[in-house]
């Protein structure tokens, strides 16, 4: 057996269970090799990217999955002796190696901050480039999991973030590559032991600032050295406090974490559903009666007056009648009731020819509606107006009070086949988003409107009206979330 075969034999015999079992269960765990895979294997030269390729081509050899694998090389300008060193530890791994050339620590021993960040970036970016023309799909990079919990660490000191290294991710700057590390789970401690074992020397960091370093750790000295040193002197009084650390990034439990950022990227606050803020919604979808407006005082005006100009009586209880009623309903409600003759639609435009006056002159937008509404445009929010009144009367209303503009359209009554009392009508609105139901927050003050929001799946925000007072309980128990008015919605 000559001296390669003994290197991978370590692997899998004297270092199978920290090394070869957890490889291999990181792969598993994560998902992070398919079957038809194109992975370039990408070697600094340093213990953790040799073991890598090793690693890779021990699992190609016994998976049953069929999957390529390049070992791609970049050189950003080592020293000659250094660039000599990986050609022979690759040779003698029997690794082989693809060099490419790039001038990037030239350009990094200009900068005097972050140096390291920008020079990973630029590595990292090279190596997918140059992995895409080959045709790759993935790159596999060499961290372990001790660079994981560093991170973890480091994100909380240094950034003011709880942040970790995944074990893969999508490239946003290279479509269709994946960045991969299958040493997730692996202990540097370990990748040390087999190195010292098979008496292998790999390159430390090896750019121009740092290759004088003899540790085989890698460190600087800086800010990750630091952190290392904090978790070795946290593990000599907690053998567990890494594994907690890594378990920790787990098990988040987002009802005791005061902030979070999304998969979409929205950011959410503990607040968000506590009392005095409802969140940023993806799409909002308005109301008008009750809600933006302080109108529902015309229609409690109106309906007795109709019924007046018919020389009919009207009824003490006829507000709480007509109360989560549409206009239509009401119409043939009283119709029926009165025994009058017509039409519904001919009772509607007599309606709404003894409102249109108020709402061309008098009615006025609920306190801090406008602000919501500025805040939103902000944000970049679609809004959309869903009101079940009549476009006739409401038109010089928005007209008046500038509303049109805040909103990507408007649906009146009519514009749709169901009315607000059907789910189908917010699944509706949904498509004209091109959205799904559950993107939607509905802004509402009615509860028959809020129970067929949800029943469509949307998110509901209650707005009080002293219209719906009788309501207010069971709208409270019903919707997402109830605001005294739109100054609770304000930021800041």
């Amino acid at each position: 057996m000559d001296r390669r075969e003994q290197i991978e034999r370590s692997i899998i015999k004297k270092f199978r269970k920290p090394i070869w079992n957890r490889f291999v269960g990181g792969i598993k765990d994560y998902h992070l090799i398919e079957e038809g895979d194109r992975i370039a294997v990408c070697i600094s030269g340093g213990k953790d990217s040799m073991l890598l390729a090793k690693c890779m081509q021990e699992l190609q050899r016994h998976s049953y999955l069929q999957f390529e694998l390049k070992f791609l090389v970049m050189d950003p300008g080592y020293s000659p002796a250094n660039r000599r060193r990986i050609e022979e530890n690759a040779a003698l791994l029997g690794i082989p190696v693809e060099i490419f050339e790039s001038e990037i620590f030239g350009v990094v021993e200009e900068i005097a901050e972050s140096p390291c960040y920008l020079c990973a970036r630029m590595r990292r970016g090279h190596l997918y480039k140059y992995a895409q023309q080959l045709g790759c799909n993935k790159i596999a990079l060499g961290h372990h999991f001790d660079d994981m919990i560093e991170t973890v660490l480091m994100s909380m000191f240094y950034s003011a973030e709880i942040k970790t290294m995944m074990p893969k991710l999508r490239s946003k700057n290279f479509e269709g590559m994946e960045l991969i590390r299958p040493l997730y789970l692996v202990r540097e401690r370990d990748i040390l032991a087999w190195v010292r074992y098979n008496e292998l020397s790999f390159l430390q960091c090896a750019c121009r600032r740092t290759e004088q370093r003899s540790d085989l750790t890698g460190t600087d000295g800086g800010r990750r050295a630091a952190t290392k040193a904090l978790i070795a002197r946290l593990r000599s009084e907690n053998p567990q406090v890494d594994v907690n650390i890594f378990r920790s990034v787990h098990n988040l439990n987002l009802k005791t974490v005061i902030g979070y950022t999304d998969l979409e990227g929205r950011y959410h606050h503990f607040l968000d559903a506590y009392e005095g803020r409802c969140g940023r919604p993806d799409y909002a979808v308005f109301d008008l009666d009750g809600t933006l407006l302080d109108s529902l005082w015309v229609w409690r005006e109106a309906a007795p007056a109709w019924l007046a100009a018919h020389g009919l009586p009207v009824p003490a209880d006829l507000e709480e009648q007509l109360r989560g009623v549409t206009v239509p309903g009401a119409i043939a409600r009283l119709q029926q009731q009165y025994q009058l003759p017509g039409t519904v639609e001919e009772g509607v435009a007599e309606i709404c020819a003894l409102v249109a006056k108020d709402y061309a002159e008098k009615v006025q937008l609920k306190p801090f509606a406008r602000d919501y509404l500025d805040q939103l445009r902000r944000q970049g929010v679609p809004c959309c107006l869903a009101t079940a009144s009549e476009e006739r009367y409401l038109r010089p209303a928005l007209e008046r009070l500038g509303l049109a503009p805040y909103f990507s359209f408007i649906v009146y009554r009519g514009d749709l086949p169901v009315d607000k009392g059907d789910p189908e009508y917010y699944r509706l609105l949904a498509g004209r988003f091109g959205a799904a139901p559950d993107r939607l927050t509905v802004f509402e003050d009615s509860l028959y409107a809020i129970r067929s929001a949800k029943e469509a799946g949307c998110r509901t925000v209650a707005l009080y009206d002293k219209a719906a007072d009788s309501e207010r309980s069971r709208i409270k128990v019903l919707c997402d979330y109830y605001a005294g008015g739109f100054d609770a919605l304000l930021e800041g």
